[in-house]
C-alpha cells in the first residue's frame, strides 16, 4: 500500500517547476506515470499533491454527499472544483506548478515536502515553519485525541 512518508527540501525553478524526492516517486511506483492532483489546502498556505488515483477516490465521496439539483450544492461544487488542477509529471519526477497555485502557497524559492499518507504536503520553508505545529501543541492534542479514542 502507497503511504508517503518523510520531509524533504526541493527547490522551485524560475519557470515554477520542482522534482519530486525519490522516495515519493518511488512509492508512487506505476502511479508516477498517471497524472497528480495539485490542490490548494482550504486550512493552510500549502498545496496538497494527490496521484489521481487517490484523488478520485476523494472526489467520489465529497460528490456523493451533494444533491446535483440543489442551487447550494452545485456551488459548493464549484467551490472544490476551483481548488485542484491535474498536471503530469516528468520521468526525473519534475512537475510543473502553475503560478497562481505558487501565490496561493507562497511558494517561493525553497519548498518543503511532507508524506502525509496519500498526498504530499508542499510547502514554502518560510510560511512552513511560521505555521507548524510546535512539541508542546503536538504532544497535548495526542494526549487529548488517546483519552477520546478510550472513552469510546
Amino acid at each position: 500500500m502507497t503511504e508517503f512518508t518523510g520531509t524533504y527540501n526541493a527547490t522551485i525553478d524560475d519557470k515554477g517547476r520542482i522534482v519530486l524526492p525519490s522516495a515519493f516517486k518511488k512509492e508512487m511506483g506505476e502511479m508516477a506515470l498517471e497524472p497528480l492532483v495539485i490542490e490548494r489546502n482550504l486550512f493552510k498556505d500549502c498545496l496538497d499533491i494527490y496521484p489521481e488515483r487517490f484523488w478520485k477516490d476523494r472526489v467520489t465521496a465529497f460528490k456523493s454527499t451533494l444533491d446535483p439539483f440543489d442551487e447550494e450544492d452545485d456551488a459548493f461544487l464549484q467551490f472544490f472544483y476551483e481548488n485542484f488542477i491535474k498536471v503530469s509529471m516528468a520521468a526525473n519526477g519534475r512537475i510543473n506548478i502553475p503560478t497562481d497555485y505558487l501565490g496561493y502557497g507562497k511558494l517561493k524559492k525553497n519548498a518543503r515536502l511532507i508524506g502525509m499518507g496519500l498526498s504530499i504536503r508542499m510547502w514554502d520553508v518560510e510560511v512552513y515553519e511560521s505555521q507548524r505545529m510546535d512539541k508542546s501543541t503536538f504532544a497535548r492534542r495526542f494526549k487529548e485525541k488517546r483519552k477520546q479514542k478510550t472513552a469510546e
